[in-house]
């Protein structure tokens, strides 16, 4: 009778051991699963921070890389603007004025400057500032220029041979201007002209001084950036 007890006793704690044992098992299975889960979940965050630092120093980079070219691009409009002051100083600044305008060097001049009323041939004085300005351009080959003619809105004089309109006027006064900018020396590949009539006004009054400002010629430079755009991988 003892005997059986004890055996029964014995069986008893066997199975409670190999329970606990099982039960120990099962927990650290399931603690071995979450640890694995957990360093799996550690991982893809780390590589997402990876790819996220990786991602802003490249835009950095970037951005660095265009505030680079931004500068070298405004260096190159200076370096022209000062050049064409210091070649056309020695003329009254209400008649002439140099000016920086999206991305390009405006040159503008008066009528007063440059011709006769209703006259589409370049009196002395302006053409004293067109050689000298041409003197510039030829120092600095890659830029381009445009000659635009613009005009008041008062029609012009009837009766006059080849011209029958502010447009004709405007055109034919850019057109002067570019034939003696390139019997100064410039290629003619670089130089267009342009006429605006009075449809670009840089002053809409309607008072003498407004019209005499929109009475003008102005010479756009535009210099070539393309070394500039190479720096943030642009085609020019």
């Amino acid at each position: 009778m003892k005997f059986n007890f004890f055996k029964a006793s014995l069986s008893l704690v066997l199975c409670s051991s190999l329970m606990a044992s099982c039960v120990s098992s099962k927990k650290y299975e399931e603690l071995q699963a979450s640890k694995e889960a957990l360093e799996r979940e550690q991982a893809a965050s780390k590589q997402k921070v990876d790819e996220l630092s990786t991602s802003l120093k490249d835009r950095e980079q970037k951005l660095a890389e265009m505030e680079r070219a931004m500068n070298e691009q405004q260096k190159i409009l200076d370096n022209l603007k000062n050049e064409v002051n210091t070649a056309l100083q020695g003329f009254n600044q209400g008649d002439l004025s140099v000016s920086i305008k999206d991305g390009k060097v405006y040159v503008s001049m008066s009528d007063k400057l440059l011709f006769a009323t209703g006259s589409t041939k370049v009196n002395a004085g302006g053409k004293k500032a067109i050689d000298q300005l041409v003197d510039v351009l030829k120092k600095n080959q890659e830029v381009g220029v445009m000659v635009e003619g613009h005009t008041d809105d008062v029609s012009v004089a009837g009766g006059m041979k080849y011209m029958s309109d502010n447009w004709d006027l405007s055109v034919l006064r850019a057109t002067e201007i570019t034939r003696m900018m390139t019997q100064k020396g410039l290629s003619p590949d670089r130089v267009t002209p342009a006429g605006r009539s009075y449809y670009m006004p840089v002053d809409t009054g309607r008072t003498p001084e407004a019209k005499a400002k929109n009475r003008r010629t102005e010479i756009i430079l535009t210099p070539d950036f393309s070394e500039v755009y190479k720096i943030i991988g642009l085609q020019s």
